[in-house]
């Protein structure tokens, strides 16, 4: 894969702002757990924690998408005569002519 410099380097910078400001909002969590002004559980810190953390998860899940290999769709049509529906590759779609639902990949 061909890595545009321009892109590369627009990304870099937005990137590196935007991870330095979910940084630092983690951090300033910090001093609450140390502060007699707020009580808490374990449960409540769980909870916050498994927020963050399923967060994090969705938002790698769509950078790794990128690195996925996609596959080719098929397209089936009906002819008759034929046990079976013809299978024709296509390009995003899988397409069915014999009353089928219509399914986008």
């Amino acid at each position: 894969m061909e890595i545009n410099e321009e892109k590369r380097q627009k990304f870099m910078e937005n990137a590196g702002k935007r991870v330095n400001n979910v940084m630092h909002d983690i951090q300033i969590l910090e001093p609450m757990a140390r502060s007699n002004a707020y009580d808490f559980t374990k449960d409540d810190v769980e909870e916050m924690f498994s927020a963050m953390q399923e967060t994090l998860d969705n938002a790698k899940e769509e950078f790794y998408k990128k690195f996925e290999v996609k596959e080719r769709a098929v397209k089936k049509s009906f002819s008759f005569g034929q046990a079976k529906p013809v299978v024709e590759e296509t390009s995003g779609t899988v397409e069915t002519t014999n009353n089928e639902e219509t399914t986008n990949v």
